[in-house]
């Protein structure tokens, strides 16, 4: 394996104009053309919309699959084929599209459903995500309770994200501060990668099995496994929505296939941040 990995940025690293920097390359015009086709009026959102309207799930992720793909194809013109990828929750499907498995209408659909559901889940369950610092993985786990708090993204060595209900939020922090932690309430709408969306999964899975699934021209690393997709692809991206996200241990398997460098292809240096921390 080659040393260099791109990471595909998740929700929460949205900003206004994003991608507006290579919005004139040839392959990122296409792509913006099959998404207005899709879903007219994404494509202005991204490059002229405000933070309020980007952090609304159902918009979020349209764009962040946008604006990442969009990066993934610019970074791709200067360094070539990558070795291997791996997305951050949203981040995987713009991920799987770059490597070939889902054609770029396939998977604009695919997020764009994505959103749908989540954004009806986050009127059906309201919540937040909190990242919990200088706590190892182990200590924020005792903390959580399996009902109202849950380990959502193992981000780092000391940095995991719980998935928390609205009315458990002001108890949580103070239980993560009492332990010598800090608890930062991150900019999403809702509460993510836990069971409380296995309906919304299941749903999403039926969907995705409608869609044509092809070989990877490189390994896609999943959320869900920490290892690169392989079987059943439809069921490990469902399952990805109701289950933490792995990144510690995937950066870490990156690592010992070989992996050397690392690009962050998205807004932002959120994920070359957590690497650079471990």
């Amino acid at each position: 394996m080659g040393n260099l990995a791109f990471l595909f940025a998740g929700q929460g690293a949205q900003v206004p104009g994003m991608a507006a920097d290579v919005a004139g390359l040839p392959k990122v015009k296409k792509l913006f053309d099959v998404a207005e086709a899709i879903r007219p009026g994404t494509v202005d959102k991204m490059l002229h919309g405000t933070q309020e309207e980007l952090n609304r799930t159902l918009l979020t992720q349209p764009t962040m699959f946008l604006a990442d793909l969009a990066y993934a194809y610019a970074k791709e013109e200067e360094t070539g084929i990558p070795a291997c990828a791996c997305g951050f929750s949203v981040g995987e499907v713009p991920a799987l599209c770059f490597a070939g498995m889902l054609s770029e209408e396939d998977a604009f659909r695919a997020i764009v459903k994505r959103a749908e559901l989540m954004e009806a889940y986050t009127a059906r369950v309201p919540g937040c995500m909190i990242a919990c610092v200088k706590l190892p993985a182990d200590k924020v786990e005792a903390l959580c309770d399996g009902e109202s708090t849950h380990p959502a993204n193992y981000n780092g060595a000391l940095q995991t994200v719980v998935a928390c209900r609205a009315e458990a939020e002001e108890a949580f922090s103070a239980k993560v501060k009492e332990a010598g932690g800090r608890a930062m309430k991150l900019r999403v709408s809702g509460m993510f990668h836990c069971p409380e969306l296995a309906p919304e999964a299941e749903e999403f899975e039926a969907f995705l099995r409608t869609l044509a699934w092809h070989a990877p021209r490189l390994p896609v690393y999943a959320n869900l496994t920490a290892l690169p997709y392989e079987g059943d692809c439809a069921h490990t991206l469902a399952m990805q929505m109701r289950s933490p996200v792995r990144f510690t241990a995937t950066v870490a398997n990156m690592r010992a296939a070989g992996v050397t460098e690392f690009a962050e292809v998205g807004p932002g240096k959120v994920l070359t941040g957590l690497v650079q921390r471990g």
